[in-house]
């Protein structure tokens, strides 16, 4: 209050719904109103979830169905977003010149990815199962640029959100190949508790 901010909100999101759609989203509700602070901090999908089910964060922003498959967190959710997963590969790659690929046909090579938790790493890892396959990921990293540097220096194909790839445009010399698979499209979705029993600046959010 001494700051002349008259509430905040907590808020925990995944990797792809901040580097995705939050910056203009929290953008456009920061200039709206001036006066609620949004202390956002980023975390794994399934982290996510029970951070606002254990009253950490009031909101979450995640892919639900993945991070909880067990079922077990009892929150509400409503939907936020959609994205399609892509792979991405060098320009110069046997596969550059695909339309779109099955993710089975992607188990031939090595897979630099995200942190083993991640929600696109447990679909990835599904995936191979049902293939009865093994995933060659040979590399993990924590951020989507990081993995855009791996992959254009040869260092394997990976897995990314169509949109986060769009905007690292420019990030190497890369090509993005649509994914067949209907656990690709995917959704984003913004949980809490109890949407009614939020905290008004929470509902504003919301």
């Amino acid at each position: 209050y001494a700051d002349g901010v008259r509430g905040h909100v907590r808020m925990h999101a995944n990797i792809s719904a901040i580097f995705q759609f939050l910056p203009e989203d929290l953008g456009a509700f920061a200039r709206e109103h001036s006066q609620i602070k949004i202390d956002l901090q980023e975390h794994l999908s399934s982290d996510v979830l029970h951070a606002v089910q254990e009253g950490a964060a009031d909101l979450g922003i995640c892919n639900v169905g993945m991070a909880n498959s067990g079922g077990a967190l009892a929150l509400q959710s409503r939907p936020y977003r959609a994205d399609n997963l892509v792979l991405v590969v060098p320009r110069a790659h046997d596969l550059s010149a695909l339309d779109a690929i099955n993710f089975e046909d992607v188990l031939d090579w090595d897979i630099v990815g995200l942190h083993a938790n991640s929600s696109i790493s447990l679909a990835m890892r599904a995936a191979a199962a049902a293939a009865g396959r093994p995933l060659r990921q040979r590399i993990q990293v924590t951020g989507l640029d990081a993995m855009c540097r791996m992959i254009d220096n040869g260092l394997g194909v990976g897995l990314l959100p169509d949109r986060a790839f769009a905007l690292m445009h420019g990030v190497g010399r890369l090509q993005a190949i649509p994914l067949t698979d209907p656990w690709a499209q995917r959704e984003l979705r913004v949980v809490a508790r109890d949407f009614d029993a939020l905290p008004v600046t929470a509902r504003l959010l919301v």
